[in-house]
């Protein structure tokens, strides 16, 4: 049985990787920034088979896999993430973007090569992370009702940090439940009343300001789900080489 103290300290670590992946993939540091994705929804994925599994199989060689298309199949079968919407597209690229050594981005390379597959990354397909990641980390919550483990609920019960408004910064698909998260973390609140009235003056602001807390009004609720329309995890195509005028050209979807 996993503890709450253990789902937050696992939690603390997958909070910090989302944070560096974010950060860096829009800097445009996309190799960095895949590992530190890759991490995220590894370990998050791992959380989930730590629910499922009892403590003497989480040696099991799956827990020790990197390779985040084996650990989700895993899940899927142990009835774990079923409504999470992924294209395996999207699954080949983060496992694309998240081998660690050479010997590993030459095999993916020459699968690439054999398959006809653009090895590439753009800064704002850090979208499709985000839209995965918030699936993921809200079926673990509503899987063990325990707010402990959710990334996106602690994102938003210390939105005066700066990790938080990182994480949340032109994050669509976590702001589109910012309404939800904030009444769980109204359920919750703290004893002390000065944190109490941080966190509701926090809360109060609303999703829109957390878009771009720099640039007040920039943006609407109809624009931010314009944009997870548009970055769906679910419909990511990976991009393939074509010939046109005899030359080489990436084709993105």
């Amino acid at each position: 049985m996993v503890t709450s103290r253990q789902r937050e300290m696992y939690r603390l670590i997958r909070y910090d990787y989302y944070h560096a992946g974010r950060l860096l993939h829009l800097m445009g540091n996309f190799q960095s920034a895949g590992i530190m994705l890759g991490y995220t929804i590894e370990t998050t994925l791992k959380a989930g088979l730590m629910e499922a599994m009892p403590e003497k199989q989480w040696n099991d060689t799956i827990l020790k896999s990197h390779d985040v298309r084996q650990i989700f199949r895993k899940c899927i079968s142990l009835n774990l993430f079923y409504d999470v919407a992924v294209s395996k597209d999207f699954l080949e690229h983060i496992n694309n973007n998240f081998q660690r050594y050479p010997s590993q981005k030459v095999t993916i390379f020459e699968h690439a090569k054999k398959s006809n597959i653009v090895i590439g990354n753009s800064a704002d397909w850090v979208y499709y992370y985000d839209d995965l990641i918030v699936q993921l980390d809200q079926h673990l919550l509503k899987k063990t009702s325990d707010h402990s483990i959710s990334i996106i609920y602690h994102a938003i019960r210390t939105l005066e940090t700066r990790y938080a408004r990182d994480i949340l910064r032109e994050n669509a698909f976590a702001l589109l439940q910012f309404n939800e998260y904030a009444a769980l973390i109204r359920q919750n609140m703290p004893e002390f009343e000065d944190l109490k009235k941080q966190i509701e003056n926090n809360l109060s602001r609303g999703a829109g300001f957390y878009w771009n807390p720099d640039l007040h009004g920039t943006i609407t609720y109809e624009d931010i789900i314009d944009v997870a329309k548009r970055y769906s995890a679910k419909t990511f195509e990976l991009p393939k080489w074509t010939m046109t005028q005899g030359y080489m050209k990436a084709v993105i979807p």
